[in-house]
């Protein structure tokens, strides 16, 4: 079952690799998401008592964030890594973080972005959750997402799903994730074209983005995914991604700036 966990974190406060610049709703700038993000992370992490290990892969942050990541890091109740890159590459960084993944040692894998702002115990649930959708469908991958994003309820994205019942809220299945994803690293190494797929060619190609290459994974007969019924974690982006059955402020305001 669960077991050993590894979290593997990419983080970069130098630039923002959308296409289409928009600024965040939490109107804040990326050192400062990064610090507040990374804590709740570790908060969460730290209510985990089973093994964890934590990686932070850097893609050329500046030394000031370097320095809030080590004293967030510092923080940490479980093993923990920082992965400097002096050279930012965000195609070469994404890589790294999927090879990390694919060649991970633990049971579970969660590989998690920098503008992901946690619940306390959103690690402890997922981990729950993980267990018992496997204790039920045996014969599947099971993927988690924990972001209940509003663009699954557009026309473009939306599919039918089913509802299931968890320890704590509801879930929901799902077909689509971003770079965050909570899953075995076997599942990523049968499919790992995919992945590099994406890490090689994200912003080269118009037509590459997750929905063309790691959502396909997801989509498989033999995969199921999950996201939470409200949010475990809020993408921080821009205004069509605000969760609006979650008062942001108010987690934002309850994570301590652990740096």
């Amino acid at each position: 079952m669960s077991g050993t966990l590894d979290i593997i974190v990419k983080t970069c406060d130098v630039k923002d690799v959308h296409r289409y610049e928009q600024p965040r709703f939490c109107a804040t700038d990326k050192r400062t998401l990064i610090k507040k993000c990374l804590s709740s992370l570790i908060i969460a992490s730290n209510n985990r008592p089973q093994k964890t290990f934590i990686t932070v892969i850097d893609d050329g942050s500046s030394d000031e964030c370097i320095k809030n990541i080590e004293t967030i890091l510092s923080k940490s109740f479980h093993k923990t890594q920082l992965i400097r890159r002096t050279k930012n590459d965000y195609n070469e960084a994404t890589l790294q973080y999927f090879e990390r993944a694919r060649d991970s040692a633990r049971a579970l894998v969660y590989c998690v972005e920098d503008d992901y702002l946690h619940f306390p115990y959103s690690i402890v649930e997922m981990c729950w959750f993980y267990d018992h959708a496997f204790k039920q469908l045996q014969q599947k991958e099971i993927v988690l997402h924990p972001f209940d994003d509003p663009d699954n309820y557009y026309h473009r994205y939306m599919s039918q799903s089913y509802i299931v019942l968890g320890g704590k809220r509801h879930w929901r299945t799902n077909n689509y994730t971003t770079c965050t994803f909570l899953t075995t690293p076997s599942l990523i190494r049968n499919n790992w074209s995919h992945f590099e797929n994406f890490a090689l060619n994200y912003l080269k190609k118009e037509e590459i983005n997750e929905n063309t290459t790691i959502n396909n994974v997801w989509r498989k007969e033999n995969v199921q995914l999950f996201t939470p019924l409200p949010s475990l974690a809020l993408h921080m982006q821009h205004t069509q991604n605000i969760d609006k059955m979650i008062d942001w402020k108010e987690l934002w305001d309850m994570i301590p700036d652990m740096a």
